[in-house]
């Protein structure tokens, strides 16, 4: 059982690591195909391009069970097995495959075209792989050349057809509002009147707003004024001189932005007419002519709606917290509704109510209070009280109270007499603000009321506006009442305007007015008869606090010309994002807001001010600027399209480096493949414009990754146009995003066609390329760049990475690195010997041979000449080999070490070594090879007869010490006069100066003579004094040895117990124990120090005729009668009995001549050593000085004492 779980366990584990193995396969064969290029399928499916259909499709099968995104969790499994499949589908379509073997051919074609015209002066041999690779590689670029030309004839296309169909919509365009233009003219000739533009408070810009706006809201509008009131008089030329004004006018942004609501509104206006409005922070109320209450939502939708008059509404009214709807109508009534329970509140009033007012508190106010007014001239409150629901009235007026507003504790209301403050806290009317005099009709222009705050507020009667601020009253200004309120009202602000206000609001620090026309309701005919004539469109108008109209749109809202100002209403709501307007008519509802960033970069847009319309969205996402409120309203797409269009209108005008910042700037940098589409589109825009270099440093190298083909066309480029760029791209971009054997392959092109002039190019380019080989893991290739350009310390990474393999063929770079390390011409040999390349060559010759060395550097001797010595320095037997070479590098380079190289080198040639002396006359060096030859005679002949040297003749005589250099020196200077000298006075005894006075002819004068004679003399005399001396030294010295041996011998050898004998290797003390009872003295000592038992080495006759019978027997030669008689008297005599015997006992055995076996046997190897090795005892003392002694030998030779141990 147990083997049974273990062969399981085995076999699940075999199987877990094949399941790994496999998946590590899967893996690497996905990285494979990506890096591959989608251009060459061939690579991808790796077979031969004559590969067979048969061939692809069993190619294609076997990868896609390895990279099928089934099959393996690669997060681009996908992405490779789609390349994979367009591989194979390429390849299996004849035409497509025919079509890519042509261009393969042609890139072959060129290839070899360029060798042939670059291979003129220096050949080059290529192996057949890499003649494949850069036919790969040219094959590559010419696909991307033409699919860059496909994209660009593509663009050309569409910009055409795009200019096309922009001129057919213009032309549509232009044709429909003819049309329109031309319909409207006809519908309106009969009420077409005559009437002059009127100009606004001092806007000379309002002109355009209101063209804007009412093309926005109105589709029967063209530039300029709404159609149906046309000028129906005109010059000729007018609506030309409108249209070019409205062109400059146009220039100006508008402030607000206009929206006609539609939803369930438009369905309403179909049955009813708009009559009241009431805007809550979330929802919006619209009373109606048939009495409808209807909620709806800011885009229109309906919300609720009910039926809570029978006649016209005339005012609605919602609280603060949104939860209370109140309504005032015709039939007398006043509803409170609210909305989200069944709360009702009827009020029956019986006369038309005109206005009505919730208090702001409404729904948190057990009170429930709400003003109410109308025909009826009074203003009455309704609330609860303790008993029961009950009215107050407040005031009473003459005339019909038209409007209420209530803000906080204050509460206006308007009636014929003018504007009454009343303040519901202190229940004290504040003040009544006057009706302007001269103002129209109140009943036909109904006042309008807008608390800008909770003490200002802004009252419109007809033409003129009132801005009313309510102070804290003081002491000097407190009425003599002291009762009075607290409060009163003063009006800050009176202008009239040349239009009737329909709406206040407030935006900002401006005044938002609804205007409508003006007061004069009739006009006069062309038969001078006075008419009703027909409205003008409203127009919102900004007022700032200066009274200057900053802006003015036209309304042309549904209907306008037979709508009164009394029909409009403008409410405003104070959203949670921003400030939002409604404008009401009956029977349209339009919303008003304030232009956000989306807006404004249209409106720019539309005026291709890109540059602007970008800052401005760049500053609002930085919380910067006017628009930093909005900056959520652009969104990505619309950034990135912007960027694109200013990109784009720089490149038009050449600004490529400005574009490309942009492109950086607004393309996306996401995983999303579109992302890498928009990136890859402008890369090809740019490649067309011949500007690569500026968008190629602001590429993304993480996310989007673009295809190989992108990288390496922007490489491609650079390398041909900036090499300083190239080189930073590739060491920016990680190596995977472009297939680097191909951009090498570029590059060693590019750095062949260079010029000699272009020197900072080619080394920048050549670092580049060495950069792309370690990323490629070639270092050999890598090394060979970084040697060229004397990298700093590139040989120390060559000896921590071991990479001694890599410049095993690097020798000579490796030199000239040397030399320019140095960076001097002067530098002795010992000191080049020494650099840092010379040492990596000598320290590893295992990795380096020095044969393959030596080859490498033969056309460079004086580098072969370096090494070499170096070589030697190391190890003479590495340098042994190239003896001679060395020889002649000496000779040649650096002869005054050439003697000292012979004389301690055997390994080179005597007749190579003698010819190379000879041929650059080096006479020391011959005479010292003459004379390790043997041929002394003629050695000295080259020092007599070319060196002229006496002094060096008669060493080399003494030297080799042959009587026959003597006499033929002797002979050879005879007659000449300064050799005599010489051999008297340096010869010594050797030259026996005896002899050189008997040859000397007796006519020959010899200057200095007399002088060597007496040194002759003088030396004689001094070596007998000498001898003398020495002889005298040497007696005294025997005579001391003599007495220290003699003592020495003298003296007693101690032995403990312990001591072994050397013989029988047994304590001394146990064989002196046993011999006891025979009386006889066991240890037996030798002057060398051994010591024995003497049966041990004594022979047995020996030992017998030795042996005393008794020790304390008195000498040698007593009887034994005479050693009874003797008595011993104490220790004492005992002590001398025995030293006596142990005496007596020596000298018999010396009659014996005993001698020490390890003694005996040392000097019988030493014998044998000698007798066997034919040496000499001199020759053989002179070879073990030279050399220097083995363990082995140096055992052997101790002394006894030593290597016994004892």
């Amino acid at each position: 059982n147990h083997s049974d779980m273990a062969d399981e366990t085995a076999e699940q584990t075999v199987q877990i690591l094949q399941q790994e193995a496999t998946q590590l396969a899967r893996q690497q064969e996905v990285d494979r195909v990506l890096k591959l290029s989608a251009l060459d399928p061939f690579s991808i499916l790796q077979i031969p391009q004559t590969g067979t259909p048969a061939e692809i499709k069993a190619a294609y099968r076997a990868k896609s069970r390895l990279i099928h995104p089934d099959k393996t969790a690669h997060p681009q499994a996908r992405q490779a097995f789609e390349r994979l499949k367009a591989a194979e589908s390429d390849l299996m379509d004849d035409e497509k495959r025919h079509r890519i073997l042509a261009m393969i051919e042609e890139a072959r074609r060129e290839l070899q075209s360029e060798w042939k015209q670059q291979e003129q002066n220096d050949q080059q041999h290529r192996s057949a792989d890499e003649v494949e690779k850069l036919v790969m590689a040219r094959y590559r670029k010419i696909m991307v050349d033409l699919e860059w030309r496909r994209r660009q004839r593509v663009k050309q296309e569409m910009a055409r057809e795009g200019e096309a169909g922009r001129r057919e919509e213009e032309m549509a365009a232009t044709k429909r509002r003819k049309q329109e233009k031309e319909k409207a003219w006809e519908e309106s000739r009969d009420e077409r009147v005559r009437m002059p533009l009127r100009q606004s408070l001092g806007s000379p810009t309002s002109a355009g707003h209101r063209a804007s706006v009412a093309s926005e809201l109105s589709p029967r509008t063209d530039r300029g004024h709404p159609g149906p009131v046309e000028n129906s008089i005109s010059e000729p030329d007018e609506e030309d001189q409108h249209s070019d004004n409205d062109s400059e006018d146009d220039d100006e942004e508008p402030a607000l932005r206009y929206k006609r609501l539609g939803g369930s509104v438009d369905a309403l206006f179909e049955k009813d007419t708009a009559s009241a409005l009431a805007a809550a922070e979330r929802f919006l109320v619209l009373g109606t002519h048939w009495g409808n209450i209807v909620v709806i939502d800011f885009e229109g939708n309906e919300v609720q709606r009910w039926r809570a008059h029978s006649a016209t509404v005339n005012s609605v009214s919602v609280d603060a917290a949104g939860e209370y709807v109140a309504s005032a109508g015709d039939d007398g009534r006043v509803v409170v509704r609210a909305l989200y329970t069944d709360d009702v509140t009827i009020v029956d009033y019986s006369r038309p109510v005109k206005a009505v007012a919730l208090d702001p508190q409404y729904s948190r106010r057990a009170s429930r209070r709400f003003l109410s007014g109308g025909t009826s001239g009074q203003v009455i409150v309704h609330e609860k009280r303790w008993y029961g629901k009950g009215d107050t009235i407040l005031f009473s007026s003459a005339g019909p109270v038209q409007a209420i507003q209530w803000h906080n504790d204050l509460v206006a209301w308007a009636c014929d007499e003018g504007v009454q403050i009343y303040d519901m806290k202190e229940g004290a009317r504040i003040s009544q603000i006057a009706r302007p005099q001269g103002s129209p009709r109140a009943d036909v222009f109904a006042c309008r009321m807008h608390w800008r705050d909770c003490r200002t507020l802004v009252v419109g009667w007809a033409d003129y506006v009132q801005v009313v601020v309510l102070r804290e009253r003081t002491g000097m200004q407190s009425p003599t009442d002291a009762s009075g309120p607290s409060l009163y009202a003063e009006i800050s602000v009176l202008f009239r305007t040349d239009f009737v206000v329909c709406g206040l609001a407030q935006h900002r620090d401006h005044l938002l007015v609804l205007s409508y026309g003006d007061s004069t309701t009739t006009a006069v005919d062309a038969n001078g008869q006075q008419r009703v004539r027909d409205a003008q469109p409203p127009e919102l108008r900004m007022i700032s606090r200066d009274l200057e109209e900053e802006a003015s749109d036209v309304l042309a809202l549904d209907g306008f010309p037979l709508l009164q100002p009394n029909d409009y209403a403008l409410a405003h709501c104070a959203a949670a994002n921003s400030d939002c307007w409604f404008v009401l008519s009956p029977k349209q509802l339009v919303s008003v807001r304030p232009r956000g960033l989306h807006d404004h970069v249209q409106w720019l847009a539309e005026r291709a001010d890109y540059k602007q319309a970008l800052n401005d969205i760049e500053d609002a996402r930085n919380n910067v600027g006017r628009w930093a409120s909005s900056r959520d309203e652009v969104r990505d797409a619309e950034y990135q399209a912007i960027g694109e269009a200013r990109a784009q209108a720089l490149m038009d005008i050449g600004d490529t480096h400005e574009a490309a910042l942009v492109c950086a700037r607004v393309l996306p940098r996401t995983a999303d493949p579109e992302a890498a589409v928009a990136w890859e589109t402008w890369v090809f825009a740019f490649a067309e414009a011949r500007a690569l270099q500026d968008i190629a440093p602001h590429l993304p190298t993480g996310e989007p990754q673009l295809t190989s083909t992108a990288y390496e066309m922007v490489l491609a480029f650079l390398l041909a146009t900036d090499t300083e760029q190239f080189r930073q791209l590739v060491l920016e971009w990680p190596p995977s995003l472009y297939n680097a054997y191909s951009v090498v392959l570029a590059a060693e092109d590019r750095l062949q066609k260079m010029d000699a002039s272009e020197v900072e190019a080619s080394q920048q380019l050549a670092r580049t390329m060495a950069l792309l080989y370690d990323r490629l893991n070639q270092p050999s290739k890598s090394l060979r760049f970084y040697l060229e350009l004397f990298e700093p310390e590139i040989l120390d990474r060559v000896r921590r990475e071991n990479l001694f393999d890599a410049v095993r063929d690097k020798a000579e770079l490796i030199m000239r690195y040397d030399d320019h390390m140095l960076n001097d011409n002067d530098v002795q040999l010992s000191e080049r010997s020494q650099a840092s390349g010379v040492q990596l060559l000598t320290d590893n010759t295992d990795a380096i041979p020095s044969a393959s060395v030596v080859k490498q550097l033969v056309k460079s001797p004086e580098h072969l000449h370096v090494y070499l010595h170096a070589l030697r320095g190391r190890d003479t037997h590495l340098s042994a080999p190239f003896a001679d070479l060395q020889l002649e590098l000496y000779a040649e380079y650096d002869p005054h070490l050439l003697l000292g190289f012979l004389r301690t080198s055997s390994a080179y040639t005597f007749d190579r070594a003698l010819e190379v002396c000879e041929e650059r006359a080096l006479v020391p060096e011959m005479v010292y090879i003459l004379g390790r030859m043997g041929d002394n005679h003629r050695a000295l002949m080259l020092i007599i007869d070319r060196l002229r040297d006496v002094p060096r003749a008669i060493e080399f005589a003494r030297e080799q010490g042959d009587p026959a250099l003597w006499n033929d020196l002797v002979m050879y200077a005879r007659d000449k006069p300064e050799f005599i000298v010489g051999l008297l006075e340096l010869g010594g005894a050797s030259a026996r100066p005896t002899r050189v006075i008997r040859a000397i002819p007796p006519a020959l004068h010899v200057p200095g003579i007399r002088r060597a004679l007496a040194r002759v003399l003088h030396d004689h005399h001094l070596q007998v004094d000498l001898s003398t001396d020495c002889r005298r030294i040497l007696d005294r010295d025997c005579d001391v040895l003599s007495d220290r041996l003699r003592r020495l011998q003298h003296q007693g050898i101690s032995s403990d117990g312990a001591q072994l004998c050397l013989a029988c290797q047994q304590p001394l003390e146990e064989q002196m124990a046993l011999s006891a009872n025979t009386h006889s003295r066991s240890a037996l000592a030798f002057w060398c120090g051994h010591v024995f038992h003497d049966a041990c080495v004594l022979l047995p006759e020996v030992l017998s005729k030795t042996q005393l019978p008794s020790p304390f027997a008195s000498s040698v030669g007593l009887g034994a009668n005479q050693l009874k008689s003797r008595v011993v008297r104490g220790p004492r005599d005992q002590r001398a009995m025995l030293t006596q015997a142990k005496l007596d006992r020596s000298m018999l055995i010396r009659q014996f001549a005993p001698a020490c076996p390890v003694c005996a046997e040392y000097d019988q190897q030493i014998a044998h050593q000698t007798t066997h090795s034919g040496w000499s005892p001199s020759e053989r003392r002179d070879r073990d000085q030279a050399s220097e002694p083995t363990e082995s030998a140096s055992k052997n030779e101790l002394p006894p004492m030593q290597s016994l141990q004892i």
